[in-house]
């Protein structure tokens, strides 16, 4: 049962925060600054407490509360809604919600979340088209927020972003070797995966269509094992979606210099 909520929680309820109740843009609230507004741990617990009270609407209000205060979609996005559904899990761990109130929860928050991709993708401009990048979970990795919130910010960028959450070694090598990506991005949840994803990045790099193709490398281990960073022989492998992006622009501008 524990696996079934932490799967629901990660490839069920976050990922509908990828998809559309227009909510008011914070274009329209707060500049470019309000994205720097911590979101304070005592929100977390208020909007999770939301969701688990109800009615839907309350939770609308919460998010246009947050917006009118200052905080950006994007901040909301990254550290609120994921923060509050991990709560959830805890909530159910230590019996102190149960599971019919948390899988209730989580309802109220797939309905939610369906209403906010469109305002979170009017959040900023898109940049000029960077390239084609191809996201996946390493094979059998259970975690799918970080990959597909990565997604997001990439298509904000400017990138033709593709998230891939199931596939196998022998899939991606064969697309990599079709289709010319600019970027392949793994994500990894343990350790155990390791040696898979080292050997996927050296495979890609051989048998990628594009011979310059970038590789990038992030997930949950990381945030558990950062020193793990100076290990992975990928191109960049970085704790934020904003440093993996900037990282991945430097290295495409230093070829730009170069060619």
């Amino acid at each position: 049962m524990m696996q079934w909520l932490n799967k629901t929680i990660e490839s069920e309820i976050i990922p509908r925060l990828l998809m559309g109740h227009k909510l008011e843009s914070a274009n329209n609230i707060a500049d470019a600054q309000s994205s720097n507004i911590e979101v304070k741990q005592t929100e977390i617990i208020d909007f999770c407490q939301t969701l688990l009270d109800g009615p839907i609407a309350d939770c609308f209000t919460f998010i246009d509360h947050m917006q009118k205060s200052g905080h950006s979609l994007v901040s909301l996005y990254m550290n609120l809604i994921p923060a509050s559904t991990r709560r959830l899990q805890q909530l159910w761990e230590t019996d102190e919600n149960s599971f019919t109130e948390v899988t209730l929860a989580l309802g109220r928050a797939q309905n939610l979340i369906h209403q906010l991709s469109p305002a979170f993708m009017s959040q900023a401009k898109l940049s000029e088209f960077q390239g084609n990048a191809l996201l996946i979970n390493a094979p059998g990795s259970q975690h799918t927020l970080g990959i597909l919130i990565m997604g997001e910010f990439f298509k904000l960028n400017g990138w033709n972003a593709t998230v891939e959450i199931e596939t196998t070694s022998a899939d991606l090598k064969e697309r990599i070797r079709l289709q010319a990506y600019d970027l392949l991005a793994i994500s990894i949840s343990c350790e155990d995966q390791w040696s898979t994803m080292e050997t996927l990045l050296n495979e890609v790099k051989k048998n990628s269509k594009n011979k310059g193709i970038l590789t990038m490398a992030g997930g949950p281990l990381f945030d558990f094992k950062p020193e793990l960073i100076q290990e992975c022989s990928a191109d960049v492998c970085e704790l934020t979606a904003e440093d993996a992006i900037k990282k991945v622009a430097d290295l495409i501008a230093q070829k730009s210099a170069l060619n």
